[in-house]
């Protein structure tokens, strides 16, 4: 993992290296232009290092932290499971790769079960492995032979079990993990059910992966409904099992549930532990391969390429029409800004089909006016005080494009595909919106999706991390689902805006982007964050230097947005509820469900 250090030293480095870079794009007169600016805002604070923590599960405490969460819920599980449901059965199928130590481990783990009524049966994934497997002393565990003949396959794992799941040798199941995952069934209909899961090192429960709900995005980016997520028998036996997958066998299976059922269910509780992977060439291989079926299978026109960080992908989604996108770009008296962005969407934009508005605030400033009059796009006078929402309701009644594209007037465009990228992700039949990562100058990220807490307030997880962070188990350089993404560079559905009457007046600074694509939501789309592609963006400009003096959560925004979706107070369904600010262990009172 690598993280930004923030010495003085460092510091004056990185003002140097910015500096020289606005210099020679922009000229010595926005170069002044911003230190102007800067001043103002932070006057010699300028100069300190950057304050920007590192996140919360690198700090000394955090493994205390941990030990301590674990010791809770087993406090509270044991309370729970004083009595088993042993009814339901559930066939565990191990993944052996020759390692018997690793064997014994997993083994152990199942015997060690509070919920009793299970059997398992080892697969040996190459032939060598099936010659090592050792002899096992009971009865509820079978061998079993390699083959790579797939009606044998299939029927060897055939079992009148009511659950199954798949566990690679090595994985450790908690004590608790059989009998809390089957109790979802007692008040729940899912067909998949997954839990959170952490790492073994040096013995120790370490790292844990606090996951988000469901998102079949997500899991097109990286198995993460792995190591431990159970299937119902009704969806399991539908399944066509390759042998030629074997190497993939627990992703290409889960991959084709989904592909039968929607209905699945987390599990916010780490009820296995792994030890870190790293996938060789020929799995990553294969695991590409049985991705790409999947998308085949579902006609989703993508191929599946490597993903940014390590064991990632990324589905190129393929553009086979283009739609036309209008471009709205809110600004008042903002000429250094606004030139940057127009000139940077005119020389860095591949997207051809596609139109800018330009919502004028009531500029008074004369450079502002004389550049607004001569440039080639539909201005749109906006007069009154500034109201976000409201400047883009307006505007987007003029629009003729498919696609409705909100831009912020400081964020300049770095990458010719942006818009192809947005678009190829926007246009998919479950999508209603979808936006990029956003990054600083010094290229550590601004925006990588918007989470909320249980009190409302949305924040953005990763910032001010380096933008190719592997932190947190790659969950910030992975496509995924997200209960919003920032305003500043937002992709929306003409249809779906329109649908849900666009956004809230009621919004005019703070919440409206938020508050639309929970609306998104509540319509039935997705809202997805992209990783591959990325402009940059200074931070609310505009905003902030027409309302200075209102704090960074307007009070009465926020009051009104919490009303509006009050089952955020009981978590972001795409943020675990177990954490708190930067993927640090909630102090909430801990409750299982």
């Amino acid at each position: 993992m690598t993280y930004i250090g923030y010495t003085k030293s460092k510091k004056l480095k990185k003002l140097f290296i910015l500096s020289r870079k606005i210099i020679l794009a922009y000229g010595w007169n926005y170069f002044f232009f911003l230190v102007r600016h800067e001043f103002k805002k932070q006057g010699f604070s300028i100069l300190s290092p950057d304050s920007a923590p590192q996140p919360s599960f690198l700090h000394e405490n955090y493994q205390s932290e941990y030990i301590e969460y674990l010791k809770n819920i087993h406090h509270n599980l044991s309370k729970e499971f004083q009595t088993t449901n042993n009814t339901r059965s559930i066939t565990v199928i191990i993944l052996f790769d020759g390692n018997n130590q690793k064997l014994y481990h997993t083994i152990d783990s199942l015997k060690k079960q509070t919920h009793s009524n299970w059997n398992a049966l080892i697969l040996p994934l190459t032939l060598k492995s099936s010659k090592n497997i050792v002899e096992i002393d009971t009865t509820k565990i079978k061998k079993l032979d390699f083959t790579d003949n797939d009606k044998k396959l299939t029927d060897s794992l055939s079992s009148k079990s009511d659950f199954f799941c798949m566990l690679k040798a090595g994985n450790l199941l908690d004590q608790y993990g059989l009998s809390k995952i089957l109790s979802i069934h007692d008040h729940d209909n899912s067909d998949l059910v997954y839990s959170d899961h952490d790492i073994i090192q040096d013995g120790d429960r370490t790292y844990p992966f606090f996951k988000p709900n469901w998102s079949p995005y997500l899991l097109r980016s990286t198995n993460f409904l792995s190591p431990l997520c159970i299937i119902k028998a009704q969806i399991f036996n539908k399944i066509r099992i390759e042998s030629k997958f074997l190497n993939s066998i627990d992703y290409d299976i889960l991959l084709k549930c989904i592909e039968i059922t929607n209905k699945v269910f987390h599990v916010s509780l780490p009820l296995c532990s792994i030890e870190e992977e790293d996938y060789s060439k020929k799995q990553l291989s294969s695991h590409k391969i049985v991705l790409q079926n999947h998308l085949n299978r579902i006609k989703i026109n993508g191929t599946v390429e490597n993903g940014i960080s390590a064991n990632s992908f990324r589905v190129r989604y393929k553009l086979t029409s283009k739609p036309k996108v209008s471009i709205l770009i809110p600004t008042k008296n903002n000429y250094y800004m606004i030139k940057r962005c127009i000139d940077s969407l005119e020389k860095k934009t591949n997207y051809s089909n596609k139109e800018i508005l330009i919502i004028d605030n009531d500029s008074d400033c004369p450079k502002v006016k004389k550049y607004l009059q001569n440039i080639p796009y539909k201005i749109i006078n906006y007069k009154g005080n500034f109201n976000f929402s409201k400047m883009n309701n307006f505007a987007a009644k003029q629009t003729s494009g498919d696609l409705l594209l909100f831009l912020n007037d400081d964020v300049k465009v770095i990458d010719s595909n942006w818009l192809d990228e947005l678009v190829s992700v926007c246009i998919q039949d479950d999508v209603g919106a979808v936006g990029p990562k956003l990054i600083f100058s010094d290229s550590t990220i601004q925006h990588a999706g918007m989470v909320f807490l249980k009190t409302g307030a949305g924040f953005h997880p990763g910032m001010r991390l380096e933008k190719e962070t592997s932190a947190y188990h790659n969950i910030i350089n992975l496509m995924r689902d997200y209960s919003a993404v920032t305003g500043a560079c937002l992709l929306v559905k003409k249809t779906v805006f329109d649908d849900i009457d666009g956004f809230d007046n009621n919004f005019d600074v703070y919440y409206g982007d938020s508050d639309l694509c929970l609306k998104i939501i509540n319509a039935g789309f997705r809202v997805i964050y992209t990783p591959f592609t990325e402009l940059l963006h200074d931070g609310s400009d505009t905003i902030q230097s027409h309302h200075a003096g209102s704090s960074f959560f307007d009070v009465e925004n926020h009051q009104l947005f919490i009303k509006k979706w009050p089952y955020l107070k009981n978590g972001d369904p795409f943020y675990n509820s177990n954490l708190d600010w930067d993927y640090s262990i909630s102090k909430t009172p801990f409750k299982i469900t």
